[in-house]
């Protein structure tokens, strides 16, 4: 039996830097992470001289605990920010070909995405009243801007962020500052107008994503229980009772617990939160890397990439342009796509084969790029169980683990389920969980 202050349950990006936090302020913890490897949904793979992201291809340096985090590990000189004129470039289909996404108000008025029709009805937004409850992400930008707003850019952008259904997407979580822009101001467009607006830069490292996550790994060698699983949680006078595969139990007054909701709900002892989490729907969505000689490529888009719509009749959710962005995942002479496939509206897809998906894929870019030249490389990663949804019961989700938190005291879920998605998000939510429950 080993007894502990705190137990982390989960080496992904929200478990360590959770144990970051509570590293700088001196608590005694492990992190039993399940894996061999931790990292969670951060998964960079490095193959003949090149950085393929099999998850997030960017963090959002958009608050103080994500700049700490790098400058405690002294990071800042791997740091690799994109061109900002390339990234700022983004396309959408229309009428079966790319169109880029007006990024200016100029832009906007000129743009063939939008009638005139609709181009007036965004701007007359403002006089709409803001909503009194929460409503679907489809519903919220449908009233305000829109239907043909909503189907020919928000759509899209949602696909690509969350692989769902925006009929049954909650618009205060999927698109919180929307809504409190909404809220606050009683407008969305005036809030545009009237609140600080800061660009957020997104950010790469130059040995890829994981170089964040196998640094802080590093940091914490001591902290870390590796290829363990943990398959009991018990709640007793003293704290809680950790029991693993490995016959190894821990006694501890509090836990952390980052792993995913389905994973959780398995060892929990509360039956409420369990029937919660089991609620929670996770995406499944494939990711394949392309690459090709440069010199083959005759429609050389350049920007972040590419979104789509059901209409589109595409095989694909989004082709992030990788090396666009990021020139130095691969040598200068190619170019690497990152195809992202699956989610919500496009689930059998991934029932296909794999060889028979890959040559269905490669046909549809050869086309969008103008390609006849030999694939050079590729990789690919299934994700059965990929990106949660924040859908219109996400308010019951939020309420339910605060409930949980309070009559169990000690006990914390965190992870990218519930109050922000992102590894930004995850992040923040490490340091304040830290900041405001352990002194």
């Amino acid at each position: 039996m080993n007894k502990i202050n705190t137990v982390i349950i989960g080496g992904g990006i929200s478990g360590l830097s959770t144990g970051h936090f509570l590293k700088k302020k001196g608590i005694d913890f492990v992190i039993i992470e399940s894996n061999k490897k931790t990292g969670g949904v951060i998964n960079s793979v490095k193959k003949n001289g090149f950085i393929y992201e099999n998850g997030p291809n960017t963090i959002l340096n958009n608050n103080p605990s994500i700049n700490q985090i790098i400058e405690d590990h002294k990071l800042s000189d791997k740091i690799i920010v994109p061109n900002k004129k390339i990234s700022s470039n983004r396309y959408v289909f229309h009428n079966g070909k790319p169109q880029a996404v007006p990024n200016g108000i100029m832009n906007f008025l000129k743009t063939p995405l939008l009638s005139l029709k609709s181009k007036i009805k965004i701007f007359r937004e403002i006089f709409k009243p803001p909503h009194k409850k929460n409503t679907s992400v489809l519903n919220f930008i449908s009233n305000r801007f829109g239907k043909e707003f909503h189907d020919n850019l928000i759509q899209p952008f949602l696909t690509g962020v969350y692989a769902g259904d925006t009929s049954k997407m909650s618009t205060k979580h999927a698109l919180k500052k929307i809504w409190l822009l909404e809220q606050n101001y009683g407008s969305v467009l005036k809030g545009l107008f009237k609140s600080k607006r800061k660009r957020i830069e997104s950010i790469n490292f130059s040995n890829g994503i994981d170089t964040l996550t196998n640094i802080i790994s590093k940091s914490l060698k001591k902290n870390l229980i590796t290829e363990t699983r943990v398959t009991k949680i018990q709640k007793n006078k003293n704290g809680y009772k950790i029991e693993t595969n490995n016959d190894n139990s821990f006694v501890c007054q509090n836990i952390i617990s980052s792993i995913p909701a389905y994973e959780l709900e398995k060892i929990l002892f509360n039956d409420d939160i369990k029937a919660t989490l089991e609620k929670i729907k996770y995406n499944p969505v494939g990711v394949f890397h392309f690459t090709f000689l440069r010199s083959d490529i005759k429609n050389d888009l350049s920007g972040f990439g590419i979104l789509t719509k059901p209409s589109d009749n595409k095989s694909y959710l989004g082709i992030i342009f990788s090396s666009k962005i990021f020139p130095h995942i691969c040598p200068n002479e190619y170019e690497v796509y990152t195809v992202m496939i699956g989610g919500e509206k496009q689930k059998n897809i991934l029932e296909k084969n794999k060889n028979d998906l890959k040559k269905l894929l490669l046909d549809e870019i050869r086309i969008l790029i103008d390609c006849d030249g030999k694939l050079q490389e590729s990789n690919f990663y299934l994700w059965k169980k990929g990106i949660p949804q924040y859908n219109l019961f996400q308010e019951e989700i939020e309420k339910s683990i605060k409930e949980f938190h309070s009559k169990n005291k000690g006990f914390h879920i965190t992870g990218n389920y519930h109050s922000g998605v992102s590894v930004s998000d995850c992040i923040k939510k490490a340091d304040d969980l830290v900041s405001n429950n352990f002194d």
